[in-house]
């Protein structure tokens, strides 16, 4: 077919955004598609629009509320470790069975031996933790209260070994105590040395945490009355906004047993060298908390265990 025979055909096609002219007699290379213009307007708009948006995002980025709306996790970050080795703890505990074989005596390095092999150990009459908070929120976090949800409580069951050992104090930076047996425990002022509550904390303290800031509470729970497992739960303001945040001991709640009228076996230090020997259950607990042995409060009452 010549030039002069050549028939120009045309088709128009219909799109969504524009026709499209395709040329059906060989001149392949004259087709020209004119949907790449409104693809290239339409890019530039997105663009533009984006670039907006980027903008608005990146402008109220620096506004603390927008921040806190983005921000992953709880208020405030927590850490917990409890105490639960024999050289740092002020308490006793509750193992299974019997610790000690008849006339068997350890010394403190091989007692923390024994215990760094049981996992099955049970804080008894005290429990002592530092809980370590980081504020994670661009408003400051203000603590207004602490309280305890009890999760179980009952009377301790008897039998297993009362393992004791004398307080040894603890150094934090906030001292705060609960007493278990009151029935509705409330943070209490605790002395450095942690052998007697005061009055409610939060009475004459407030607590305030900004970004990146870090808090620590050295806490102590006793009971001689109870075996309780229980969470804490704090209570927080967040720009005018009350909110609460628990706090478990890991993956598991904080348990603490009071004393069960019989034991298996009571161990405690023996007076001459420092080891550890088996004893009678008054021994044990006169070297703990005295006789009686009790919660001591400043204020309030105190309980006593039988």
């Amino acid at each position: 077919m010549g030039d002069g025979d050549r028939r120009e055909v045309r088709q128009q096609v219909r799109s969504g955004k524009g026709s499209v002219n395709t040329l059906a007699a060989g001149d392949v290379g004259d087709v020209h598609v004119t949907n790449n213009y409104y693809r290239v307007k339409w890019a530039g708009v997105i663009a533009s629009a984006m670039v907006v948006v980027g903008g608005v995002v990146y402008h109220f980025a620096g506004v603390p509320d927008v921040r806190d709306a983005l921000a992953s996790g709880p208020p405030l970050h927590v850490t917990v470790q409890t105490r639960d080795s024999v050289v740092n703890h002020n308490g006793a505990w509750l193992f299974p069975g019997r610790l000690l074989s008849a006339g068997q005596t350890l010394h403190t390095d091989q007692m923390a031996a024994v215990m760094a092999k049981r996992s099955d150990k049970v804080d008894t009459y005290e429990t002592t933790t530092l809980v370590t908070l980081e504020g994670n929120r661009s408003h400051t976090v203000d603590i207004t209260g602490i309280h305890i949800k009890v999760r179980s409580k009952v009377t301790p069951a008897p039998g297993g070994t009362l393992l004791v050992y004398p307080s040894q104090g603890e150094d934090t930076n906030i001292k705060i105590g609960f007493n278990l047996d009151e029935p509705l425990p409330v943070p209490r002022n605790a002395d450095p040395e942690g052998e007697a509550y005061g009055g409610r904390y939060f009475d004459d303290h407030s607590v305030s945490v900004k970004k990146g800031e870090i808090v620590n509470f050295g806490f102590t729970f006793q009971t001689v009355k109870w075996d309780v497992t229980y969470d804490l739960v704090l209570d927080e303001v967040i720009d005018r906004k009350r909110t609460t945040q628990t706090v478990t001991n890991g993956s598991r709640p904080f348990h603490t047993r009071g004393f069960a009228s019989a034991y298996d076996q009571a161990v405690a230090p023996d007076s001459q060298d420092g080891s550890f020997a088996v004893t009678d259950r008054a021994k044990a607990m006169d070297k703990m908390c005295g006789t009686p042995c009790t919660v001591q409060l400043v204020q309030g009452s105190a309980a006593t265990a039988k």
